[in-house]
């Protein structure tokens, strides 16, 4: 396996982050669902997972509370702070790295940098911190 031991966010602290994103993200979404008598899984779920990826990753702290738990934060492959937009792409991508039985995240086990698809769409790499 690739990428191993080099810097790089490794895949079981990226999977727990992600656990604790999306329960914290189902947490805010059916609260908010509920305030608004809405079903929990359509648009409003969607916008809460986008601004809660994208505002975090985008911000000072380059992570999301998850990543933060767990020492990583998300960096373009320059090493630079990503802007809104390219966190959102990043969002984006991940519908492209959930498709296919998830193989999108696989390919973190194979590339030097221990990038998902969706990384390698945004042009961006998880660090270990």
């Amino acid at each position: 396996m690739k990428g191993q031991g080099n810097g790089y966010g490794r895949i079981a602290p990226r999977a727990v982050a992600l656990a604790i994103d999306l329960v914290l993200i189902g947490f805010v979404t059916t609260m908010i669902s509920s305030v608004l008598g809405t079903d929990s899984h359509g648009v409003v779920a969607s916008v809460i997972s986008w601004l809660y990826f994208a505002v975090q990753e985008s911000s000072g702290w380059m992570a999301t509370l998850g990543k933060r738990a767990m020492g990583l934060a998300v960096q373009g492959v320059d090493g630079r702070q990503l802007s809104f937009s390219r966190a959102s792409i990043r969002w984006v991508g991940r519908w492209a790295s959930g498709l296919v039985l998830g193989l999108g995240y696989l390919l973190a086990l194979f590339t030097d940098k221990n990038q998902t698809l969706h990384d390698l769409i945004a042009g961006t790499v998880v660090v270990q911190r």
